[in-house]
């Protein structure tokens, strides 16, 4: 998104203010305070699905908008973290946040098959969109979705990461311990890597340009019709009628990797950090404040507060999970 605006597209649009995270606990959605689970209340939600986490937060603060929203929620098989960055209204996040993790927790069949993930978000889609009739059919939202779980067929803890927009997660996996790692060491060793587990879908992504190029896709200034920054979105039902089949697309970059279980941070967050900050210098903070003291909550306050200091003006929202 671009800073020198609120809104994914180049046209103005009233954003809802109402937050829905007193409707559902799955939802942590917090302006400007950090919501946070650590310690046994982390390692209890995880107990009956294998993964404990050793903390967790999030923190959202409001920008132009308020059209971010968060979802953390934990069951028997897997755990979900979502930051879904809406645009002209909340009518799409809202949609996601009361309709993403029912619909994920059915797909799941002692893991995520990926082709059924792509079938789900599309429908998400399709339902949102045949819910969003004119002349309200000019917003949507971002949604970065990570999944963590154990297979069940080779006890192997995974991570599968579903990306639709420009939202990002990073990850730091170390050899060794986080909670073995020296307090006074505020650099990620040598030896860890800090790995973008997605690619944002815009303009600076060539292989999406040329996916949306061969669509027929008309793009002016680095938007799609001259009015959408990002190249997947759910929603924007004005931009995906018969005349433009496929120039925008809802169906998620899907990536699975095993999970460094003891020895991972992961970093979600939507646009409002990474126009301002790059992956290594959020992966410092986060890693800083969780070697420090342990905290999820102060990693996620330190990367928002960073944003800030760097004059991102957009709605930004973080999860933290040290896992």
């Amino acid at each position: 998104m671009d800073t020198s605006t609120s809104k994914e597209r180049s046209v103005s649009a009233t954003g809802s203010t109402k937050d829905r995270a007193g409707d559902n606990d799955k939802v942590l959605h917090e302006h400007g305070q950090a919501t946070s689970k650590s310690g046994d209340a982390a390692g209890a939600d995880s107990k009956t699905n294998g993964i404990r986490l050793l903390d967790v937060a999030s923190l959202s603060k409001r920008g132009y908008g308020n059209e971010d929203r968060i979802v953390v929620d934990t069951d028997e098989n897997f755990h979900l973290f979502a930051v879904i960055d809406g645009h002209n209204s909340a009518r799409a996040a809202n949609f996601l946040v009361e309709n993403l993790s029912k619909t994920l927790t059915k797909v799941y069949d002692n893991g995520f098959d990926h082709a059924k993930l792509c079938q789900a978000m599309e429908e998400l889609d399709r339902m949102f969109c045949a819910l969003d009739t004119p002349p309200w059919n000019i917003g949507g939202a971002c949604v970065l979705v990570v999944l963590m779980y154990v297979d069940p067929n080779t006890d192997a803890p995974q991570k599968v990461v579903l990306n639709i927009g420009d939202c990002r997660a990073i990850i730091r996996e170390a050899p060794e311990s986080i909670a073995g790692k020296n307090e006074a060491e505020d650099e990620p060793s040598p030896a860890a890597s800090v790995v973008a587990l997605s690619e944002d879908h815009c303009a600076s992504n060539e292989k999406e340009m040329a996916r949306a190029l061969r669509s027929g896709a008309k793009i002016l200034g680095n938007r799609i019709a001259g009015i959408l920054q990002p190249f997947r979105v759910i929603g924007d039902a004005d931009l995906k009628g018969p005349d433009k089949k496929d120039w925008v697309i809802p169906t998620p970059e899907i990536h699975q990797s095993e999970l460094l279980v003891g020895r991972s941070i992961l970093v979600i967050a939507s646009d409002g950090v990474w126009t301002v900050l790059d992956n290594d210098c959020v992966m410092k903070l986060a890693f800083k404040e969780i070697g420090a003291n342990g905290s999820a909550k102060s990693a996620a306050e330190a990367i928002v507060g960073e944003a800030v200091k760097k004059h991102s003006k957009d709605d930004i929202s973080v999860i933290v999970v040290s896992v």
